[in-house]
Parts: structure tokens; sequence; C-alpha cells
């Protein structure tokens, strides 16, 4: 596989997983919110959508576990390495004795009992290299299996911490759609009170008595005839006694002022009238 094919492999399952992860995030934030809503849980679409959750979540599990066994497993490293062990020991013996093996058959035998005990000595080197051999491969299995029962524990250990980690995000998930459902809510009654409503309308009323922010200190005020006609002109849902009860409002805040008999003057400009209905909305 060419290196810029082994690159793109790697971002496209990057890619992928991250999509899998937000994909089972935001399947189980509209479960939780669907189950906080409906406060039933034996219904179709909840029954589907705990399936689906649970498929999600069962997938992210074993690619987290997959992953994370892959990135620890030492299994492999540890029995390439006592097989290489097992075979250095096992040749150096086999060389010291075939050596003496081939020592001693190269010697001539000048009678039959010369032979006999030439071959006798040469039976019993073979049945100690054998013996050897068998003795550093028993021992290096013995403690081979004592560091792979180990490297088993720490696969136990991963299994754990994958469960308690898709255990918090799921817990995380969830408990983020019921805040963001209660702020909602809160909102949503916020919204829905005559205070807002009536700083709302002031707010029009204010871009309407500024020309959309063009007014600023020291000009004369528009007439209320002039600020009666811009709200009709911009379909503003209020009636002339609220306008009029605007302009007070605008008054008491001292964003205008009468400055002579019967003529007013803006005080502010339209940024700083704008804050001080806004903050007359938080106290």
């Amino acid at each position: 596989m060419f290196p810029y094919q082994t690159e793109f492999l790697s971002v496209f399952i990057a890619l992928f997983l991250a999509g899998y992860e937000l994909t089972k995030r935001f399947a189980l934030e509209q479960l939780s919110i669907y189950f906080i809503q409906i406060r039933k849980f034996f219904t179709w679409n909840g029954i589907v959508g705990s399936l689906c959750v649970a498929f999600l979540i069962a997938g992210s599990f074993y690619l987290s576990l997959n992953g994370a066994h892959r990135l620890v497993d030492s299994s492999a490293t540890i029995e390439t390495a006592i097989d290489n062990n097992v075979q250095i020991k096992a040749d150096s013996i086999t060389k010291y004795y075939d050596k003496e093996i081939a020592y001693y058959r190269s010697q001539p035998g000048r009678s039959k009992a010369d032979r006999k005990y030439r071959d006798s000595i040469v039976a019993a080197l073979q049945v100690n290299k054998d013996a050897k051999v068998q003795q550093v491969e028993s021992k290096t299995l013995s403690r081979s299996e004592t560091v792979l029962a180990k490297n088993k524990e720490n696969d136990t250990a991963f299994v754990f911490m994958t469960f308690f980690l898709e255990f918090i995000i799921a817990l995380g998930v969830a408990f983020n759609s019921v805040y963001t459902l209660g702020s909602y809510d809160e909102t949503k009654k916020l919204l829905s009170t005559p205070k807002y409503k009536q700083a709302e309308l002031n707010l029009t009323l204010l871009k309407l008595y500024y020309q959309n922010g063009k007014k600023l200190p020291g000009d004369p005020v528009l007439s209320f005839n002039k600020m009666i006609s811009l709200v009709k002109n911009q379909k503003v849902n209020c009636t002339q006694t609220e306008v009029r009860n605007f302009v007070v409002y605008c008054t008491e805040l001292d964003i205008i002022k009468e400055v002579r008999a019967r003529k007013k003057e803006y005080q502010v400009d339209y940024a700083t009238a704008k804050s001080l209905i806004e903050n007359e909305l938080v106290l």
C-alpha cells in the first residue's frame, strides 16, 4: 500500500469515528428529550429509539474497546520475544552439543569396544542436548504464561474502563438534554411575561423613534403625529395610548427632555437609550 493511501485511510477512519461518536450523542440527546417531554417509556417511538441508541452505544463500546486493545495489547510482542529467546538459548545449547558430538564421532574406532564406547558418549550427549533444550523451553514458557496472564488482566481492566467511559458520556449527554430543555422552558416562560412583551414593544418603538439610530443627542424629537404615522407604516401592533406611554417612559428614563416650551430633544444616542430599556427589563 502506498504512503498516500495509508494517510487517506487514516483520515477516513478518523472522520468515520468522529462522525459515529457525534451521531451517537445526537441520537442519545434526542431520545432523552423525547422521554422528558412525553414522560412515558413504553411507546413505539421510545422503544425503537432506545434500540437504535443501544445499538449505537454497543458499536461505540466495541470500537473503543477494540481500539484500546490494539493499542496496548502486547500478546503478539510477548510471544515473539519468547520465541526469539527460546530459539537463541536452544541454538546456543545445540551448537555446544553438536560440536561435542561431532568431535566424538570423528574419533577413529580401532576396535568394536572403542566404537561402542564412542557411540554411547554420542548418545549421551544427544540425550543431554534434548533435555537441556526441553528445560529451557519449559522455563521460558512458564514465565511467559505469567506475563500473558497479567496482559489478560489488563484487557479486563480496559473492558471496565471503556464501559465506565461510555456510561459517563451517556450520563453527560442525558444531563445536558435535561439542562437544555429546562433552560428552554424558562426562556419560553420569560418571553411570555407581560414585562418582556412591553420591553420588546418599547425597543421596537425606540428604533422608530431614533430613525434607525440616525438621531443624535441634541436633535429635536419626532412629533407624536409623526411617530403614529411611522407605527402605522411599519405595521407595529400597538395603540396610540401605548405610543404615548412610550414617550412618557422615555422622558422618565431621561432619554428625551423638554428644553423649551413644547420642544424636546434627544439626550442620549440610540445605543445608550437601548441599553437603558434593556436594563429596566433585568431589574
